[in-house]
């Protein structure tokens, strides 16, 4: 089944998590923002079958993630992001030209591809820790997505 027939069947909150969530859920940082963000992101994946959305992911993230060197930590958040998502947007054509649009308006690369399959997958959260994407995000004109920290999610 695919994310479009998903859609359809039910009403629900779509949700798109970039890696830096995925990836928090291994950080060792101790400062209280990372422990927060992290059990933050550990609630949203553990209730999406009851807190009325899904969450999809695309190519772009598992891409991502192939390029973390700790195999233990990349292992980890593979296996996280396989048992979360609902389905994953496929980079089309369409997805990068709107990735390459997105990084003319100042978004860096990866940023743009996974805020383009956030869209493609019509999402109304893309959720981050990167501060600055939240930032440029902002800006007028950029997406209808609401680019947001898992903590204010």
């Amino acid at each position: 089944m695919n994310l479009q027939a998903i859609e359809r069947l039910v009403s629900l909150i779509i949700i798109y998590l970039d890696n830096c969530c995925y990836s928090r859920l291994t950080d060792e940082d101790s400062q209280l923002n990372t422990i927060a963000e992290a059990a933050k992101i550990r609630t949203i994946i553990d209730n999406r079958f009851f807190g009325g959305y899904m969450i999809v992911g695309s190519r772009a993230v598992t891409a991502e993630m192939e390029n973390n060197r700790n195999a233990v930590k990349r292992d980890i958040s593979e296996k996280v992001y396989r048992g979360a998502i609902a389905g994953e947007v496929s980079i089309s054509a369409e997805v990068i030209a709107r990735a390459q649009e997105l990084e003319s308006k100042g978004l860096r690369s990866m940023d743009a591809r996974h805020l383009a399959a956030a869209e493609a997958a019509k999402a109304d959260y893309l959720l981050t820790t990167d501060l600055r994407f939240i930032k440029k995000c902002g800006r007028p004109n950029i997406t209808t997505v609401r680019v947001i920290s898992p903590l204010d999610f």
